[in-house]
């Protein structure tokens, strides 16, 4: 008898560890494709709202043509003109580069921020 009670309590015991063993492997066994769906899913979603705030971003540029036409605005040597703005990351900031041309020489540039149309900076100058 006393080796039918050892022989019950060792099958329990395997039975036991064994239901806890499957219950604890259980979530890293499964693959769901409906899990993988949605995180393709709202990747996507992330990756174009990214896309979309840049695109608002970028409809409230100034263009540039209207970063050359402030920047002529500040040029005050006689010959000397605005020419083809370079749009350029400086700093973290957008801004157009805006060349400034005398006898077909660059002489020297206005920076203009893209969204405000300030004038940020510049170089160069005729002497």
């Amino acid at each position: 008898m006393l080796k039918s009670i050892v022989a019950l309590l060792a099958i329990a015991a395997v039975v036991v560890i064994g239901v806890a063993a499957y219950s604890g492997d259980n979530n890293l066994n499964t693959y769901n494709p409906a899990d993988v769906n949605n995180n393709i899913s709202s990747s996507n979603n992330s990756t174009q709202k990214v896309l979309d705030q840049q695109n608002n971003s970028m409809k409230n540029m100034i263009s540039a043509q209207e970063a050359q036409e402030i920047a002529e605005t500040y040029i005050e040597e006689p010959g000397a003109t605005a020419g083809t703005p370079n749009l350029v990351e400086l700093n973290g900031q957008m801004i157009y580069v805006v060349p400034v041309i005398m006898d077909g020489k660059t002489v020297g540039q206005i920076e203009i921020d893209a969204y405000t149309g300030k004038n940020v900076g510049g170089a160069g100058g005729v002497a």
